[in-house]
């Protein structure tokens, strides 16, 4: 029993001294498996980050959208129904068209907000502004679009 624990012993030890390293095998199966997770992997990362700018999108157009909607509110209960901002002469809503534009109440597009600026779609492009005429079925309005991701938001009272 003891001369059996020897030899193995050997043979293990003689095995570990000449092996230094990896073996070319394991160095392709290494590099097999990490390309495979990396092309499956690649497109959910993909997917997952446009869906999150989509929803960014969502979320940003629907602050700029409650902020004219309470500027609309506001006017209603003053009795003011016209309160819809200018549009802006390219339709985009920049920062220097919030600061530069003045509503019915005398504060600029970008005091509607807490930062008073004017939030960006998740590209930094700005979001376009457009006023919706009174109709014989309809009162006037605003609608939002984001060039960049097709979010769109309307309002109509």
């Amino acid at each position: 029993m003891n001369l059996f624990n020897h030899t193995s012993q050997q043979i293990f030890r003689k095995k570990s001294d000449l092996q230094n390293g990896f073996t070319l095998l394991e160095a392709i199966i290494t590099v097999s498996i990490m390309g495979i997770l990396a092309a499956v992997v690649t497109p959910t990362y993909l997917k997952t980050q446009i869906e999150a700018k989509l929803v960014m999108s969502q979320t940003n157009s629907l602050q700029i959208k409650q902020g004219l909607v309470n500027l609309y509110l506001q006017g209603y209960m003053e009795g003011n129904y016209d309160v819809w901002p200018d549009e802006p002469a390219d339709n985009r809503m920049t920062q220097t068209w919030a600061n530069s534009t003045i509503l019915y109440d005398g504060r600029s597009v970008a005091q509607l907000y807490s930062s008073s600026k004017i939030i960006m779609n998740p590209y930094e492009n700005p979001y376009l502004y457009y006023q919706l005429p009174e109709t014989a079925q309809e009162p006037a309005g605003f609608r939002i679009d984001d060039p960049d991701t097709g979010v769109s938001q309307s309002f109509r009272p």
